[in-house]
């Protein structure tokens, strides 16, 4: 499979509003191998009371259960927002082969401000292995996602 895949974003976009509207997060994610989604998840900060409980960590660790590994190799994490340096480094060390991401830090709105403002990119080139990085894919189809993240902080 090609990345980045349209059809993919898309999925997750669809998957972020769905979470908003039953009061989440509008921040989604889905790891995908060999042109099958391995796993989906969405940010779920605050109904797990668990301040690392991002979208592509979920996503990771469901990957991660599902293959039974802690090597995600030939697979690539979609989610709709840059991830943080967090979630970047997460993706280092679970060997992903890259990262396909729709809005970016600059796209923040006043309301849902990062607290560590260093670029996903930074990180990647920081990290070994050296992942793919495909940023601001499908970019304005994600940022309307921002806003309503922004009104449930």
């Amino acid at each position: 499979m090609i990345q980045p895949s349209k059809e993919l974003m898309q999925r997750i976009i669809d998957l972020a509003r769905a979470k908003y509207q039953e009061g989440g997060h509008a921040v989604a994610a889905l790891i995908v191998k060999d042109g099958e989604v391995i796993a989906e998840a969405f940010t779920s900060v605050r109904r797990d009371l668990d301040p690392t409980a991002h979208a592509e960590i979920n996503v990771i660790r469901l990957a991660a259960q599902k293959l039974q590994s802690t090597k995600l190799k030939g697979c690539y994490l979609y989610t709709t927002y840059e991830p943080c340096p967090m979630c970047a480094s997460s993706c280092i060390w679970a060997r992903l082969e890259g990262i396909v991401y729709g809005a970016s830090r600059e796209d923040r709105t006043d309301e849902s401000k990062w607290r560590v403002m260093i670029p996903a990119a930074n990180v990647i080139a920081a990290g070994d292995p050296k992942l793919e990085l495909y940023p601001e894919f499908m970019r304005e189809e994600c940022k309307p996602l921002l806003s309503l993240s922004a009104k449930i902080f």
